[in-house]
């Protein structure tokens, strides 16, 4: 009897140790949380310092924190789609933003398995990339992709209002919630930004407006016969007055196209029209040919930033979403739904904040690009309302791909066949464990792969057949590429091998990317083309 008792008590403990491995009960909720755009290292439960983050790290506290979790992509689409199908972006045909995921009964969303078992069903996005006609919105029965005129993402406040209406009119069913914060994406403008424009119309203020918000502007203009003057005053707080330009515009346009437009003072016009570099204070003349005449100014631009001011402005976004997380939290405990609520909270690529070059020589702000370890790796954190064992860290390397199967266990239901990732609630000691990467044109400029085993991680190119070489372990940063230096081990001989198959397999199966006006449009206005 001591034994039975001895053997029945370790294997509760044994149990208690992984996160999720208690059976829930079958009234539980999940919520996952992506987090758009967010580096693990900004996360402080990650690396303290770079930015605070206390409502998030209460979850890695109650939770369990992956340290080594990794995207498959670092575009914002296909990234989520790896989540929600778990396949990679190659075997799914889903390269790009703007790019339709075609459906098929062979591959569906782990979504409808939970709509199939009863649960309720919702989505709030906070960009435009993940509209429902792209097709993330399998499964769910409400998905919340509307965007005020003008701009095609939402504020995490924003994002809260509509969760909350949700989640008032639905606490009282098992659920499941999908919540979309994309804060730290471009464009850096934190709600509390103030204005850094000001316009005039014949020395009369017509308003101000913060160009940071990356947000189109429609100004009414009533214009007198003849000469008027348009007067733009820049308040640039991060950038030295010494540089001559201070802002520039990728818009800027007058509805009527009778009036004639002369850039008379303070302007530099680039590539025929399409970027418009305005001083401190700049001019704009219009000819009117008769009195009275109305028309609307259009114009939409951004502050030209130094490095320290991007990454201070990433940061503050990133406490910003941190704050209406804890917004969340709180609603979660006034509705007492906390105690059966299961959240899993990941990224679904990481950002480069001038730490490498773009094909131009400068500092490159953005992601889509490259496959260094700063646009790849991201936070993971999982919360099992039922573990006994708090705080866990992990430091076995994961993927989003292992996303779907973790929470189709964690929550009793069936593995989906087409699943490629694995269940982290069973994770093994793996010690080589591979991790393919891989990111396409024409939103990136080059198609780029990569083959991610500690402590190696190789990336190819195959336009300029170049091979980047880097130990994680003695160089973590990743800024020098020992690919021809001492001659290649064994061990990344054979990880050569195995990279170059998988880009032939991968190139091979390519199929073409179309993309219509209007997506292209709003991939503009979200800055991932140019």
């Amino acid at each position: 009897m001591l034994f039975l008792l001895i053997g029945f008590l370790s294997l509760f403990f044994l149990l208690s140790f992984f996160p999720g491995c208690q059976k829930p009960p079958s009234q539980d909720n999940f919520i996952l949380i992506t987090l758009d755009t967010q580096r693990a290292d900004f996360i402080s439960a990650y690396q303290p310092g770079k930015a605070s983050t206390p409502h998030i790290d209460f979850l890695a506290q109650e939770g369990t924190l992956y340290e080594n979790c990794y995207s498959v992509i670092p575009i914002t689409l296909p990234s989520h789609a790896s989540i929600f199908f778990s396949e990679p972006p190659y075997t799914m045909k889903n390269y790009n933003n703007g790019q339709a995921i075609s459906p098929t009964r062979k591959r569906p969303s782990f979504v409808n398995i939970f709509h199939k078992n009863g649960y309720a069903t919702a989505a709030f996005v906070s960009l435009g990339v993940l509209k429902s006609q792209f097709g993330l919105d399998e499964g769910f029965q409400e998905y919340q992709d509307d965007f005020p005129k003008g701009r095609w993402y939402l504020a995490a406040e924003e994002v809260n209002r509509h969760v909350f209406s949700w989640l008032d009119r639905n606490k009282e069913k098992k659920f499941f919630l999908w919540i979309h914060y994309s804060d730290p994406h471009d464009p850096y403008a934190p709600p509390t930004l103030p204005s850094d424009l000001k316009v005039f119309l014949n020395g009369e203020f017509l308003g101000e407006y913060c160009l940071n918000k990356y947000t189109t502007y429609e100004v009414p203009l009533k214009l007198k016969e003849g000469k008027n003057t348009l007067r733009f005053e820049v308040n640039n707080l991060y950038r030295d007055k010494s540089y001559a330009f201070q802002a520039r515009f990728d818009e800027l346009n007058i509805k009527d196209k009778e009036i004639g437009i002369q850039f008379s003072r303070g302007w530099l016009i680039q590539d025929e029209d399409s970027f418009f570099f305005s001083k401190e204070q700049s001019i704009i003349d219009l000819d009117c040919p008769s009195p009275g005449r109305q028309t609307v100014l259009s114009f939409r631009g951004r502050l030209l930033l130094p490095i320290q001011a991007v990454r201070e402005l990433y940061r503050r976004e990133v406490e910003y979403m941190d704050g209406e997380i804890g917004k969340l939290w709180e609603r979660l405990r006034g509705a007492n739904l906390f105690p059966k609520t299961h959240i899993l909270m990941v990224g679904d690529h990481g950002e480069g904040l001038g730490e490498y070059l773009n094909q131009m020589g400068d500092p490159h702000i953005g992601h889509i690009h490259f496959l260094y370890d700063i646009y790849m790796k991201v936070p993971l954190i999982i919360y099992n309302p039922h573990a006994v064992k708090q705080g866990i860290r992990i430091s076995s390397p994961v993927t989003l791909l292992d996303v779907g199967p973790t929470i189709m266990s964690t929550m009793g239901l069936k593995r989906l066949s087409h699943f490629q990732g694995r269940n982290l609630l069973r994770l093994g000691k793996e010690k080589e464990f591979t991790i393919y990467q891989e990111t396409y044109t024409p939103e990136a400029v080059k198609d780029r792969f990569a083959i991610l085993q500690f402590p190696w991680h190789l990336i190819f190119t195959p336009e300029e057949k170049a091979y980047e070489l880097f130990d994680l372990k003695a160089d973590p940063d990743e800024m020098e590429n020992i690919f021809s230096g001492e001659p290649l081990s064994n061990k990344v001989v054979k990880l050569k091998k195995e990279l170059d198959s998988f880009v032939r397999e991968a190139m091979k199966e390519k199929k073409e990317i179309k993309i219509d006006n209007k997506t292209k449009e709003m991939l503009r206005t979200l800055g991932y083309i140019k």
